[in-house]
């Protein structure tokens, strides 16, 4: 009795040799496919056209991005909002007005909602351009969220004056620096 091979059936174990494939082509070039397959009304590879082109860089759902960045200003503004009227609620407690320059609880909140959308577009340029856009946005935020921190503790005065605007900035920048996950729930995978 022959051994049988893998994929023989009787008729080749009675010849003795491996079937002729024409899975993937033919000698002399042919095509792999029977005649009855070219009647069957599947129209020539030439009329499909090209494969589609993929798409270069991150895909991105927007609607979530833009409601991401919408959702992070609008924390931003009212963390600012929220901390400076509590900063200044405090100075006029004890009877000292707090010298931050003019700023108003309400200018506090829009810096804080520009501030968000500036982040968020700071997100997308990374996003498209960088291979990992969180590191770079948590880096580059997170060196910003200390200068906004540092700055008014050096050039304010009087110090404590620098030390509530200072204040005011860390709870502005750190909302928009945790935030950042809602920012990259929004790469399609």
């Amino acid at each position: 009795m022959q051994q049988m091979y893998p994929g023989q059936d009787d008729q080749t174990r009675r010849m003795g040799q491996q079937p002729e494939s024409r899975a993937y082509s033919q000698v002399g070039g042919g095509q792999a496919y029977d005649g009855d397959y070219a009647a069957s009304g599947y129209p020539p590879e030439s009329q499909y056209g090209g494969a589609p082109e993929r798409r270069r860089g991150p895909a991105v759902d927007m609607g979530k991005f833009v409601g991401s960045v919408i959702a992070t200003a609008v924390v931003a503004a009212i963390a600012g909002w929220l901390i400076a009227w509590v900063v200044e609620a405090v100075f006029n407690r004890f009877g000292q007005p707090w010298a931050n320059g003019g700023n108003t609880p309400t200018m506090y909140a829009i810096y804080g909602a520009v501030a968000a959308i500036l982040a968020g577009l700071l997100w997308y340029l990374l996003l498209v351009g960088t291979a990992n856009p969180r590191q770079f946005f948590s880096w580059t935020v997170g060196l910003l969220i200390v200068a906004a921190v540092v700055l008014p503790l050096l050039l304010t005065v009087p110090f404590i004056d620098g030390v509530a605007a200072a204040i005011v900035n860390l709870f502005i920048g750190l909302p928009i620096l945790a935030l950042t996950s809602a920012f990259s729930g929004t790469i399609r995978t």
